[in-house]
Protein backbone atom coordinates (compact mmCIF):
# COMPACT_ATOMS: atom_id res chain seq x y z
CA UNK A 1 0.00 0.00 0.00
CA UNK A 2 1.31 3.45 -0.89
CA UNK A 3 2.26 5.34 2.24
CA UNK A 4 0.31 8.60 2.55
CA UNK A 5 2.40 9.47 5.61
CA UNK A 6 5.72 8.20 6.85
CA UNK A 7 5.13 4.92 8.68
CA UNK A 8 7.29 4.47 11.79
CA UNK A 9 7.08 1.94 14.64
CA UNK A 10 5.78 4.71 16.89
CA UNK A 11 3.01 5.66 14.46
CA UNK A 12 2.08 2.01 13.99
CA UNK A 13 1.72 1.67 17.75
CA UNK A 14 -0.43 4.80 18.00
CA UNK A 15 -2.55 3.66 15.06
CA UNK A 16 -3.14 0.26 16.65
CA UNK A 17 -3.89 1.85 20.01
CA UNK A 18 -6.46 4.22 18.47
CA UNK A 19 -8.17 1.36 16.67
CA UNK A 20 -8.23 -0.76 19.81
CA UNK A 21 -9.61 1.99 22.02
CA UNK A 22 -11.98 3.05 19.25
CA UNK A 23 -13.54 -0.38 18.92
CA UNK A 24 -14.28 -0.35 22.64
CA UNK A 25 -15.72 3.16 22.46
CA UNK A 26 -17.56 2.67 19.15
CA UNK A 27 -20.92 1.57 20.65
CA UNK A 28 -21.04 4.65 22.87
CA UNK A 29 -20.01 6.93 20.00
CA UNK A 30 -22.77 5.54 17.80
CA UNK A 31 -25.36 6.06 20.53
CA UNK A 32 -24.33 9.67 21.12
CA UNK A 33 -23.70 10.61 17.46
CA UNK A 34 -25.57 8.00 15.40
CA UNK A 35 -25.08 7.84 11.64
CA UNK A 36 -28.12 7.68 9.39
CA UNK A 37 -29.56 4.28 8.61
CA UNK A 38 -29.23 3.01 5.07
CA UNK A 39 -32.52 3.02 3.22
CA UNK A 40 -33.69 1.05 0.24
CA UNK A 41 -33.56 4.01 -2.14
CA UNK A 42 -30.89 4.07 -4.89
CA UNK A 43 -27.64 5.86 -4.07
CA UNK A 44 -28.14 9.56 -4.74
CA UNK A 45 -25.18 11.36 -3.17
CA UNK A 46 -21.56 10.26 -2.79
CA UNK A 47 -18.73 12.07 -1.02
CA UNK A 48 -15.06 11.39 -1.85
CA UNK A 49 -12.45 12.99 0.40
CA UNK A 50 -8.88 13.94 -0.55
CA UNK A 51 -7.65 16.68 1.75
CA UNK A 52 -4.06 17.08 0.59
CA UNK A 53 -1.98 18.06 -2.43
CA UNK A 54 -2.51 18.44 -6.19
CA UNK A 55 -0.98 15.09 -7.05
CA UNK A 56 -3.11 13.38 -4.42
CA UNK A 57 -6.26 14.73 -6.05
CA UNK A 58 -5.10 13.52 -9.49
CA UNK A 59 -4.45 10.01 -8.16
CA UNK A 60 -7.98 10.02 -6.73
CA UNK A 61 -9.60 10.55 -10.16
CA UNK A 62 -9.72 6.81 -11.00
CA UNK A 63 -12.24 6.18 -8.22
CA UNK A 64 -14.32 9.12 -9.45
CA UNK A 65 -14.42 7.49 -12.88
CA UNK A 66 -15.36 4.14 -11.34
CA UNK A 67 -18.11 5.71 -9.24
CA UNK A 68 -19.50 7.52 -12.28
CA UNK A 69 -19.63 4.19 -14.10
CA UNK A 70 -21.23 2.36 -11.14
CA UNK A 71 -23.70 5.10 -10.14
CA UNK A 72 -24.40 7.14 -13.30
CA UNK A 73 -27.37 8.95 -11.75
CA UNK A 74 -25.72 9.84 -8.42
CA UNK A 75 -24.31 13.25 -7.52
CA UNK A 76 -20.58 12.96 -6.77
CA UNK A 77 -19.04 15.52 -4.41
CA UNK A 78 -15.33 15.95 -3.69
CA UNK A 79 -14.09 17.43 -0.40
CA UNK A 80 -10.61 18.86 -0.99
CA UNK A 81 -8.38 21.91 -0.88
CA UNK A 82 -9.35 24.87 -3.12
CA UNK A 83 -7.00 23.79 -5.91
CA UNK A 84 -9.23 20.76 -6.60
CA UNK A 85 -12.01 22.96 -7.98
CA UNK A 86 -9.72 24.26 -10.75
CA UNK A 87 -8.04 20.91 -11.29
CA UNK A 88 -11.30 19.00 -11.87
CA UNK A 89 -12.89 21.67 -14.05
CA UNK A 90 -13.98 20.26 -17.45
CA UNK A 91 -13.36 16.69 -16.24
CA UNK A 92 -17.04 15.82 -15.61
CA UNK A 93 -15.83 13.63 -12.74
CA UNK A 94 -17.39 15.60 -9.88
CA UNK A 95 -20.72 17.39 -9.79
CA UNK A 96 -19.65 19.49 -6.83
CA UNK A 97 -16.39 20.38 -5.08
CA UNK A 98 -16.54 21.49 -1.45
CA UNK A 99 -13.28 23.25 -0.64
CA UNK A 100 -11.68 23.46 2.79
CA UNK A 101 -8.13 23.79 4.09
CA UNK A 102 -7.86 21.55 7.12
CA UNK A 103 -5.22 22.89 9.52
CA UNK A 104 -3.38 19.57 9.83
CA UNK A 105 -2.68 19.62 6.08
CA UNK A 106 -0.73 22.90 6.25
CA UNK A 107 3.01 23.09 5.64
CA UNK A 108 3.62 24.88 8.95
CA UNK A 109 1.84 25.61 12.24
CA UNK A 110 -0.49 22.71 11.53
CA UNK A 111 -1.18 22.17 15.22
CA UNK A 112 -1.55 25.81 16.23
CA UNK A 113 -4.70 25.86 18.44
CA UNK A 114 -6.11 29.06 16.92
CA UNK A 115 -6.39 27.34 13.53
CA UNK A 116 -8.90 24.84 14.91
CA UNK A 117 -11.85 27.20 14.95
CA UNK A 118 -15.58 27.20 14.30
CA UNK A 119 -15.09 26.87 10.55
CA UNK A 120 -14.58 23.12 11.00
CA UNK A 121 -17.89 22.86 12.86
CA UNK A 122 -19.61 24.85 10.11
CA UNK A 123 -18.13 22.50 7.49
CA UNK A 124 -19.37 19.42 9.33
CA UNK A 125 -22.83 20.95 9.54
CA UNK A 126 -22.81 21.56 5.79
CA UNK A 127 -21.65 18.01 5.09
CA UNK A 128 -24.47 16.62 7.21
CA UNK A 129 -27.00 18.73 5.34
CA UNK A 130 -25.88 17.12 2.07
CA UNK A 131 -27.28 13.75 3.26
CA UNK A 132 -24.58 11.66 1.62
CA UNK A 133 -25.38 7.99 1.12
CA UNK A 134 -21.72 7.01 0.80
CA UNK A 135 -18.55 8.67 2.14
CA UNK A 136 -15.18 7.40 0.90
CA UNK A 137 -11.85 8.26 2.51
CA UNK A 138 -8.58 6.92 1.12
CA UNK A 139 -6.20 8.83 3.35
CA UNK A 140 -5.58 6.19 6.09
CA UNK A 141 -5.81 8.83 8.82
CA UNK A 142 -8.07 8.84 11.86
CA UNK A 143 -8.82 12.54 11.33
CA UNK A 144 -10.28 12.09 7.85
CA UNK A 145 -12.09 8.95 9.02
CA UNK A 146 -13.66 11.13 11.72
CA UNK A 147 -14.81 13.63 9.09
CA UNK A 148 -16.36 10.76 7.10
CA UNK A 149 -18.17 9.58 10.25
CA UNK A 150 -19.33 13.12 11.02
CA UNK A 151 -21.20 13.28 7.69
CA UNK A 152 -23.58 10.63 9.11
CA UNK A 153 -23.41 8.76 5.79
CA UNK A 154 -24.77 5.23 6.36
CA UNK A 155 -21.97 3.71 4.21
CA UNK A 156 -18.41 4.80 5.03
CA UNK A 157 -15.52 3.18 3.18
CA UNK A 158 -11.80 3.42 3.88
CA UNK A 159 -8.78 1.49 5.16
CA UNK A 160 -8.33 -0.04 8.60
CA UNK A 161 -4.78 1.34 8.70
CA UNK A 162 -4.33 4.73 10.38
CA UNK A 163 -6.40 4.41 13.54
CA UNK A 164 -9.88 5.24 12.20
CA UNK A 165 -11.15 1.86 11.06
CA UNK A 166 -13.73 1.70 13.84
CA UNK A 167 -15.46 4.77 12.36
CA UNK A 168 -16.06 3.06 9.02
CA UNK A 169 -18.68 0.55 7.90
CA UNK A 170 -16.22 -1.01 5.45
CA UNK A 171 -12.62 -0.88 6.69
CA UNK A 172 -10.45 -2.63 4.10
CA UNK A 173 -7.14 -4.20 5.05
CA UNK A 174 -3.94 -2.60 3.81
CA UNK A 175 -3.06 -3.20 0.16
CA UNK A 176 0.19 -4.89 -0.91
CA UNK A 177 3.27 -2.66 -0.79
CA UNK A 178 3.66 -2.82 -4.57
CA UNK A 179 0.34 -1.06 -5.20
CA UNK A 180 0.31 2.31 -6.93
CA UNK A 181 -1.66 4.94 -5.03
CA UNK A 182 -4.29 4.93 -7.79
CA UNK A 183 -4.76 1.19 -7.24
CA UNK A 184 -5.28 1.84 -3.52
CA UNK A 185 -8.12 4.18 -4.41
CA UNK A 186 -9.66 1.64 -6.79
CA UNK A 187 -9.65 -0.98 -4.03
CA UNK A 188 -12.21 1.16 -2.22
CA UNK A 189 -14.73 0.25 -4.95
CA UNK A 190 -14.75 -3.37 -3.74
CA UNK A 191 -17.65 -2.97 -1.26
CA UNK A 192 -19.71 -1.37 -4.05
CA UNK A 193 -19.05 -3.98 -6.73
CA UNK A 194 -22.38 -5.47 -7.84
CA UNK A 195 -20.79 -7.56 -10.58
CA UNK A 196 -20.87 -4.69 -13.08
CA UNK A 197 -17.12 -4.93 -13.65
CA UNK A 198 -17.04 -8.74 -13.92
CA UNK A 199 -17.96 -8.60 -17.58
CA UNK A 200 -14.82 -10.11 -18.98
CA UNK A 201 -12.66 -7.17 -17.97
CA UNK A 202 -12.23 -8.07 -14.30
CA UNK A 203 -12.58 -6.06 -11.12
CA UNK A 204 -9.20 -6.23 -9.40
CA UNK A 205 -7.52 -2.83 -8.82
CA UNK A 206 -5.01 -3.56 -11.59
CA UNK A 207 -7.77 -4.51 -14.04
CA UNK A 208 -9.89 -1.51 -13.07
CA UNK A 209 -6.83 0.69 -13.47
CA UNK A 210 -6.77 -0.14 -17.17
CA UNK A 211 -10.31 1.24 -17.48
CA UNK A 212 -10.19 4.04 -14.95
CA UNK A 213 -6.72 5.55 -15.16
CA UNK A 214 -6.17 9.11 -13.86
CA UNK A 215 -7.78 11.58 -16.23
CA UNK A 216 -8.13 15.34 -16.54
CA UNK A 217 -9.27 17.59 -19.39
CA UNK A 218 -8.73 21.06 -20.79
CA UNK A 219 -11.21 22.83 -23.03
CA UNK A 220 -10.66 23.69 -26.68
CA UNK A 221 -10.62 27.37 -25.72
CA UNK A 222 -7.92 26.79 -23.11
CA UNK A 223 -5.83 24.86 -25.63
CA UNK A 224 -6.25 27.64 -28.18
CA UNK A 225 -5.05 30.24 -25.65
CA UNK A 226 -1.99 28.08 -24.93
CA UNK A 227 -1.17 27.79 -28.62
CA UNK A 228 -1.46 31.57 -29.03
CA UNK A 229 1.01 32.06 -26.18
CA UNK A 230 3.47 29.67 -27.80
CA UNK A 231 3.16 31.50 -31.11
CA UNK A 232 3.95 34.75 -29.29
CA UNK A 233 7.25 33.10 -28.31
CA UNK A 234 7.91 32.35 -31.98
CA UNK A 235 7.18 28.64 -31.56
CA UNK A 236 5.50 27.34 -34.69
CA UNK A 237 3.23 24.36 -35.32
CA UNK A 238 5.21 21.18 -35.86
CA UNK A 239 8.23 22.16 -33.78
CA UNK A 240 9.37 19.83 -30.99
CA UNK A 241 8.24 21.35 -27.69
CA UNK A 242 9.84 20.28 -24.41
CA UNK A 243 8.24 21.34 -21.15
CA UNK A 244 10.48 21.65 -18.09
CA UNK A 245 9.02 21.90 -14.59
CA UNK A 246 11.89 21.93 -12.05
CA UNK A 247 9.77 22.62 -8.94
CA UNK A 248 8.26 20.35 -6.30
CA UNK A 249 6.43 21.01 -3.06
CA UNK A 250 9.21 19.26 -1.10
CA UNK A 251 12.66 20.84 -1.60
CA UNK A 252 14.26 17.40 -1.21
CA UNK A 253 12.30 16.27 -4.23
CA UNK A 254 13.92 18.81 -6.56
CA UNK A 255 16.56 17.66 -9.01
CA UNK A 256 19.28 20.36 -9.31
CA UNK A 257 18.54 23.27 -11.63
CA UNK A 258 21.97 22.86 -13.22
CA UNK A 259 21.04 19.34 -14.28
CA UNK A 260 17.72 20.47 -15.74
CA UNK A 261 19.65 23.13 -17.66
CA UNK A 262 22.09 20.55 -19.06
CA UNK A 263 19.26 18.33 -20.31
CA UNK A 264 17.50 21.36 -21.78
CA UNK A 265 20.62 22.50 -23.63
CA UNK A 266 21.22 18.95 -24.91
CA UNK A 267 17.70 18.64 -26.32
CA UNK A 268 17.90 22.04 -27.99
CA UNK A 269 21.30 21.24 -29.49
CA UNK A 270 20.48 17.73 -30.65
CA UNK A 271 16.89 18.09 -31.81
CA UNK A 272 16.26 21.77 -32.29
CA UNK A 273 13.69 21.58 -29.51
CA UNK A 274 11.84 24.61 -28.25
CA UNK A 275 11.84 24.60 -24.45
CA UNK A 276 9.24 26.07 -22.10
CA UNK A 277 10.20 26.34 -18.42
CA UNK A 278 7.29 26.39 -15.97
CA UNK A 279 8.08 28.66 -13.01
CA UNK A 280 6.23 27.74 -9.82
CA UNK A 281 4.18 30.31 -7.84
CA UNK A 282 7.13 30.99 -5.48
CA UNK A 283 9.39 31.76 -8.46
CA UNK A 284 11.39 28.54 -8.36
CA UNK A 285 12.83 27.75 -11.79
CA UNK A 286 13.09 31.34 -13.00
CA UNK A 287 16.87 31.24 -12.69
CA UNK A 288 17.54 27.91 -14.40
CA UNK A 289 21.05 28.39 -15.89
CA UNK A 290 20.35 27.20 -19.44
CA UNK A 291 22.65 28.45 -22.20
CA UNK A 292 20.12 27.84 -24.95
CA UNK A 293 16.98 29.85 -25.61
CA UNK A 294 14.15 28.95 -23.23
CA UNK A 295 10.79 30.56 -22.61
CA UNK A 296 9.70 31.09 -19.01
CA UNK A 297 6.05 30.83 -18.06
CA UNK A 298 4.39 31.73 -14.78
CA UNK A 299 0.92 30.37 -15.32
CA UNK A 300 -2.24 29.68 -13.37
CA UNK A 301 -3.13 26.04 -12.81
CA UNK A 302 -5.51 25.86 -15.77
CA UNK A 303 -3.09 27.77 -18.03
CA UNK A 304 -0.31 25.36 -17.05
CA UNK A 305 -2.52 22.40 -17.85
CA UNK A 306 -3.35 23.74 -21.30
CA UNK A 307 0.32 24.46 -22.05
CA UNK A 308 1.24 20.94 -20.95
CA UNK A 309 -0.99 19.49 -23.66
CA UNK A 310 1.12 21.29 -26.27
CA UNK A 311 4.34 19.59 -25.13
CA UNK A 312 5.91 16.60 -26.89
CA UNK A 313 7.56 15.64 -23.60
CA UNK A 314 7.25 17.04 -20.06
CA UNK A 315 10.30 16.66 -17.80
CA UNK A 316 9.68 17.19 -14.12
CA UNK A 317 10.24 16.04 -10.57
CA UNK A 318 7.96 13.74 -8.61
CA UNK A 319 5.31 16.40 -8.05
CA UNK A 320 1.74 17.50 -8.63
CA UNK A 321 2.50 18.70 -12.17
CA UNK A 322 3.92 15.24 -12.95
CA UNK A 323 0.57 13.63 -12.10
CA UNK A 324 -1.36 16.35 -13.93
CA UNK A 325 0.62 15.87 -17.14
CA UNK A 326 0.15 12.11 -16.88
CA UNK A 327 -3.63 12.50 -16.43
CA UNK A 328 -3.72 14.77 -19.49
CA UNK A 329 -1.99 12.11 -21.60
CA UNK A 330 1.21 14.14 -22.02
CA UNK A 331 4.42 12.08 -22.40
CA UNK A 332 6.27 12.40 -19.09
CA UNK A 333 9.80 11.89 -17.82
CA UNK A 334 9.56 11.96 -14.02
CA UNK A 335 12.63 12.36 -11.82
CA UNK A 336 12.58 10.71 -8.40
CA UNK A 337 15.27 11.98 -6.04
CA UNK A 338 13.33 10.61 -3.07
CA UNK A 339 9.89 9.09 -2.59
CA UNK A 340 8.88 5.79 -4.11
CA UNK A 341 8.04 5.47 -7.83
CA UNK A 342 6.31 2.15 -7.22
CA UNK A 343 3.65 4.07 -5.29
CA UNK A 344 3.66 7.45 -6.99
CA UNK A 345 5.09 7.12 -10.50
CA UNK A 346 3.16 8.53 -13.46
CA UNK A 347 0.45 5.93 -14.06
CA UNK A 348 0.25 5.73 -17.85
CA UNK A 349 1.69 2.69 -19.63
CA UNK A 350 4.07 4.71 -21.81
CA UNK A 351 5.29 7.10 -19.14
CA UNK A 352 8.86 7.03 -17.91
CA UNK A 353 10.48 7.71 -14.57
CA UNK A 354 14.12 7.90 -13.55
CA UNK A 355 15.23 7.17 -9.98
CA UNK A 356 15.34 4.21 -7.64
CA UNK A 357 12.82 5.19 -4.99
CA UNK A 358 14.63 5.58 -1.71
CA UNK A 359 11.99 6.44 0.88
CA UNK A 360 11.16 9.70 2.59
CA UNK A 361 14.53 10.90 3.85
CA UNK A 362 17.24 9.38 1.65
CA UNK A 363 18.27 11.25 -1.48
CA UNK A 364 19.44 9.53 -4.65
CA UNK A 365 20.00 11.74 -7.68
CA UNK A 366 19.62 10.21 -11.16
CA UNK A 367 22.35 11.18 -13.59
CA UNK A 368 21.91 13.73 -16.33
CA UNK A 369 22.46 11.04 -18.93
CA UNK A 370 19.67 8.88 -17.51
CA UNK A 371 17.17 11.73 -17.74
CA UNK A 372 18.31 12.70 -21.24
CA UNK A 373 18.02 9.09 -22.44
CA UNK A 374 14.47 8.85 -21.07
CA UNK A 375 13.52 12.15 -22.74
CA UNK A 376 14.97 11.02 -26.08
CA UNK A 377 13.02 7.77 -25.83
CA UNK A 378 9.79 9.69 -25.26
CA UNK A 379 10.49 11.98 -28.19
CA UNK A 380 11.27 9.00 -30.42
CA UNK A 381 7.99 7.36 -29.41
CA UNK A 382 5.96 10.51 -30.01
CA UNK A 383 7.74 11.86 -33.06
CA UNK A 384 9.03 8.56 -34.47
CA UNK A 385 11.46 8.72 -37.37
CA UNK A 386 11.06 12.47 -37.60
CA UNK A 387 13.28 12.74 -34.52
CA UNK A 388 15.21 9.50 -34.65
CA UNK A 389 16.65 10.05 -38.16
CA UNK A 390 17.64 13.72 -37.81
CA UNK A 391 21.22 14.28 -38.95
CA UNK A 392 23.67 16.73 -37.35
CA UNK A 393 23.39 19.05 -40.34
CA UNK A 394 19.65 19.26 -39.77
CA UNK A 395 19.92 20.13 -36.10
Amino acid sequence: MAQTWRVTPGKRFISGLLNGVGRIAAPAIKRIWPPRHAGTEPVKRILVMELWLLGDVVMMTPILRGLRDRFPEAEITVLAKPHAADLLLQSELADKVITFDFPWTARSEKYKPSRYDRSIIDLVRRLREENFDIAIDGRMDVRSSAIAYATRAPTRIGFDFGGGGFLLTHALSASPDDHHRAHDWLRLLEPLDDGRWNDGHGSTPAELGKRFAPRLKVSLAERADAERLLRSFGIQDGEVIVGIHPGASRPKGRWPLEDFAWVTDSLVSEYGSRCVVFVDPEGYGADIPARSEVHFVSASLREMMALMTCCDVFICNDSGPMHIADALGVPVVAIFTTGNPVWHRPFGDNQRFVGRGTGHDVLSYPTREEVLTAAEAQLARVRGAAVGTMQPADR
